[in-house]
């Protein structure tokens, strides 16, 4: 796929219909010209530009505000209110600038960037100026809300993920704070109509990987303070849906890419393994189900309610992305199908039978077991070094942990580490010379 920048791009999309007036091009030709472009190319996007571009919006930023504070005592309380401004004014002009200019991807993203930055240095120093009360979870949430347009107007990522981690940061301080974060979920439903924008104009643009990885660990983040866990173990359910659902929309999006090009498969199946493993230990298992239900204090009735919305939800979209991506029918997509499944299961038998640890602790052992061995096949078959080595990792991990974790004698545990080794650098080897053979890179 050929790296146009998207400048050049939209300059040509708006002179083929001038063209099209003029006779020089018939409609059926302009048509064809749009397809082509839209299907063969990409924006040409230079990253270290962009990279340079933020810093020097973060280092500008940083520099203005500690010339302020030092001289900050020497002002007037009407020159520290005036001054207050100063950083969002400066910010709303290099925004309007890049809007005006119509200014490209660097441009609106540290315009962006900084503008949401100066967003929270202004109201940071208008509460110093007139010794307003601390209130961090208003704070961050005035900061969140401020922040909130300038993603859709710029059209830009950073200020997303900005807002994203000030969502996350005010369900932290807001559930220390009140006792509850459940309104996250509203602060998160714009981030996300975003992201999907970003899917439906570009799924393989940079921003919209970058979108994606931002949207997908706030949720992550923001399930774990939100929840309130009145029903114990209900998130084992809520997050083996969360990340399958999260690998089967990078199935459906993207197909068999993987690593940075398929952002939601990586994240999924990482997650996964990860989880599954957690899952591996007999104590994780201890008091779980609906048998449990907390009644103290710190967990409310309604939270029964909240916590089951949730997980229904994120099943909900695990059913719909299952649906999507199993007409491709590959292991993969069957391994994380099914790894809700087998959550729900053991969360079923820790409600229902009273010594459910152990069993669910085999379960997901051989569950993970399964997980290892079929990465293992897939790369050999595929030829994947990374597939083959993500497999072999899983099983070693499996093994040395249960070695460590059982009575075996310590000269055993060196010989099995030692083949595992060696089986680790003997396949790399093979899987390598293989593809250097049919002339691809290892």
């Amino acid at each position: 796929m050929r790296k146009i920048s998207e400048k050049y791009r939209q300059w040509l999309l708006k002179e083929l219909p001038l063209l099209e007036s003029a006779g020089v091009l018939t409609p059926e030709t302009a048509g064809g010209i749009r397809a082509y472009y839209a299907a063969n190319t990409s924006s040409g996007i230079h990253w270290a530009v962009i990279a340079f571009a933020v810093l020097g919006s973060l280092l500008i930023g940083s520099g203005i505000i500690l010339l302020l504070a030092h001289n900050w005592d020497a002002f007037s309380r009407p020159a520290r209110a005036a001054l207050s401004f100063c950083p969002v004014m400066l910010g709303t002009a290099l925004s309007v600038a890049a809007l005006a200019r119509n200014g490209g991807v660097a441009w609106r993203e540290a315009a962006g960037l900084f503008h949401a930055l100066t967003v929270g240095a202004s109201i940071a120093l208008v509460g110093q100026t007139y010794h307003l009360s601390s209130d961090m979870p208003a704070f961050l949430l005035t900061w969140s809300l401020l922040v909130l347009p300038l993603m859709f107007v710029l059209r830009a990522v950073g200020p997303c993920l900005i807002y994203l981690a000030l969502a996350c940061g005010w369900s932290g301080v807001a559930q220390e704070t009140y006792g509850q974060a459940g309104a996250f979920w509203l602060l998160v439903l714009p981030a996300a109509a975003y992201v999907a924008h970003l899917v439906r104009s570009g799924r393989d643009a940079p921003q919209t990987a970058i979108g994606l990885t931002g949207l997908l660990l706030s949720v992550s983040v923001g399930t774990a303070l939100v929840l309130e866990r009145t029903v114990p173990g209900l998130w084992v359910v809520a997050y083996s849906a969360l990340l399958s659902g999260a690998g089967l929309l990078g199935f459906w999006l993207y197909g068999d890419r993987s690593g940075w090009s398929n952002i939601p498969r990586s994240f999924g199946i990482l997650g996964m393994i990860v989880l599954a493993y957690t899952f591996t230990w007999a104590d994780v298992w201890h008091s779980i189900g609906w048998t449990h239900l907390r009644h103290d204090w710190q967990h409310r009735e309604w939270g029964v309610w909240l916590d089951s919305g949730v997980t229904l939800a994120f099943l909900a979209g695990w059913l719909l992305a299952a649906v999507k991506a199993f007409r491709r029918g590959s292991a993969e997509t069957l391994a994380l199908a099914a790894f809700p499944v087998v959550a729900v299961f053991c969360f079923a038998n820790s409600s229902l039978a009273e010594r459910a640890d152990t069993v669910n602790a085999v379960v997901f052992n051989v569950f993970l077991f399964a997980l290892g061995v079929m990465h293992i096949a897939l790369g050999c078959r595929r030829d994947s070094l990374r597939q083959l080595n993500l497999g072999m990792a899983t099983v070693s991990l499996l093994l040395v942990t249960r070695f460590f974790d059982s009575d075996f004698a310590y000269w055993l545990r060196g010989v099995v580490f030692i083949a595992l080794g060696v089986v680790f650098l003997t396949v790399n080897l093979v899987i390598a010379r293989r593809k250097k053979e049919k002339g691809l890179s290892a």
